[in-house]
C-alpha cells in the first residue's frame, strides 16, 4: 500500500505537465489496491468496529457488532470481495464523470458559447450510455463478489447454531436473534460499501487528475447519484437475502438440540 501510494503521488506531482503521468498513477493504484485486498485483516476491522458503534445503545445491535469483531479475520475475508467489486464500479463511474465534466468545459471554451442545447444533451447522453456499458461490464465482478459474500454469511450462520441456541436459552427471543443476525450482516455489508465508495472515489479522482490535469481545468470527483443508489440498495438487499434462509433453518432447531451440536 505504501509503495502504491508513492507511485500515485509521483503521478499527481507531474500531472500538470503531461498526461503520461497516468501511467505511474495507474500502476500505483493497482499495487495499492492489491495491498488493500491482501491486507484485508488489517484494513477492514477498524471500519467494521466504527460501523458497529452506530446504534450500539440497543443491546441486540451491540451484540451484533461484537459478533463481527469477535472473528475479525472471518469478517474481513467475507467483506473484502464486495469491497473489490464496489471499488471497481465506483472508480470507473468517477473517472467517466470527470471526463465528461472536463470535456464539456473544453468544448464550451473552444466554442465560445456556440454549442446548442441539443449538442450538449447529445454529449451527455453519450456519456450516460458509455457509463451504462462500463457499469454492466464491471458489474459482473461485483455480482461474483456478492455471491462470495452471500456464501460466507450463510455459512457463518449455520456454523453458529450452538451459539444461537445458547442465546435463546439465555433469554433472547427468536425475533431478537433474527434481528441480531440481520444487523450483523448489514453492518458488514455497509462497511464494505463505505470502504468501496471511498477507495473508488479516490482512485477515480487520481486517474482523472493524472490523465486530464494537463488541460488546466480543475478536476474534482464526480460521483453519479444513480451509481450510489444502485450500490447502496443492492448491498442492503444482499445483506437481508443472505441471512433469511440460514436464520430460518437455524431457528427451526430447538435450543436444547442446538446446544448438543458438537
Amino acid at each position: 500500500m505504501a509503495s502504491g501510494a508513492g507511485l500515485m503521488l509521483i503521478g499527481l506531482a507531474v500531472s500538470a505537465g503531461s498526461p503520461i503521468a497516468v501511467l505511474p498513477a495507474a500502476l500505483g493504484g493497482f499495487v495499492s489496491f492489491a495491498g488493500v485486498a491482501v491486507g484485508a485483516t488489517i484494513v477492514m476491522p477498524p471500519v467494521l468496529q466504527l460501523i458497529g458503534r452506530i446504534g450500539s445503545h440497543d443491546p441486540v445491535v451491540l451484540l451484533a457488532g461484537r459478533n463481527a469483531m469477535r472473528a475479525p479475520g472471518r469478517s474481513s475475508r467475507a467483506t473484502i470481495g464486495l469491497v473489490i467489486g464496489v471499488t471497481l464500479l465506483v472508480t470507473f463511474a468517477v473517472a467517466l464523470g470527470i471526463m465528461q465534466h472536463v470535456l464539456e468545459a473544453q468544448l464550451e471554451q473552444m466554442g465560445q458559447g456556440q454549442m446548442t442545447t441539443e449538442m450538449v444533451q447529445a454529449q451527455r447522453d453519450f456519456f450516460v450510455q458509455l457509463n451504462a456499458v462500463v457499469s454492466v461490464i464491471v458489474g459482473f465482478s461485483a455480482v461474483i463478489a456478492a455471491v462470495g459474500v452471500v456464501n460466507a454469511l450463510a455459512l457463518g450462520v449455520l456454523q453458529r447454531r450452538r451459539e444461537l441456541g445458547l442465546l435463546r436459552v439465555l433469554g433472547l427471543t427468536g425475533a431478537q436473534v433474527r434481528r441480531m443476525i440481520v444487523t450483523e450482516a448489514v453492518q458488514m455489508v455497509v462497511a464494505a460499501v463505505v470502504s468501496g465508495l471511498v477507495l473508488g472515489t479516490f482512485y477515480g479522482w487520481v486517474g482523472g487528475q493524472t490523465l486530464l490535469g494537463s488541460l488546466g481545468h480543475p478536476v474534482t470527483p464526480v460521483l453519479p447519484p444513480l451509481t450510489i443508489g444502485i450500490v447502496v440498495v443492492g448491498a442492503l438487499v444482499l445483506a437481508v437475502v443472505a441471512t433469511i434462509a440460514p436464520v430460518r433453518r437455524a431457528m427451526r432447531v430447538p435450543p436444547t438440540e442446538a446446544l448438543a451440536v458438537d
